[in-house]
């Protein structure tokens, strides 16, 4: 999925003009550290909030994608939780991430690298804190990202 799509730079100005809080995790954020690599999903951790699932289901009601009532309550599970945004891409959306519980999210949002995509601010997770969760998951593809990321760390060092 190329990080200009129609479709991905839809999701992201929605997710800003409705101040949705997300950070983006998984994939993306390891593409945006400057990993080569394909994903077809978009990986959010959103601050987990009543007015902030409002906002997140006005946003995916604007996106056309359908007004879910469900969103303001229902338990977003990772990697099972997910809405077709449409060309194969599917937006998994978590209020948690494995080493990382809802109560850092803050903290990590603070930290997070802010990337100016088509004039729109989007939050990436730190890729220190990237690498501890990709660590965290010990999966076979964050296994490869982890090793990818810490080359790229090891050479900004030098």
């Amino acid at each position: 999925m190329d990080i200009l799509d129609e479709d991905l730079l839809g999701l992201w100005e929605k997710l800003s003009k409705n101040e949705v809080q997300y950070i983006m995790v998984g994939g993306f954020a390891a593409i945006m550290h400057g990993i080569s690599r394909i994903t077809q999903d978009v990986d959010i951790w959103i601050k987990d909030t009543p007015d902030n699932r409002i906002r997140l289901r006005k946003t995916i009601k604007e996106l056309g994608l359908g007004d879910f009532e469900s969103i303001e309550k229902m338990e977003f599970v990772p990697g099972w939780t997910s809405i077709y945004l449409g060309l194969g891409l599917e937006l998994d959306i978590m209020t948690y991430l494995k080493l990382f519980p809802q109560t850092s999210f803050d903290d990590c949002f603070q930290k997070s690298y802010k990337a100016i995509i088509n004039g729109i601010s989007i939050p990436f997770l730190h890729i220190n804190q990237l690498m501890e969760e990709k660590e965290a998951n010990a999966r076979p593809k964050d296994l490869l990202d982890l090793e990818e990321l810490r080359k790229i760390v090891s050479e900004e060092k030098k």
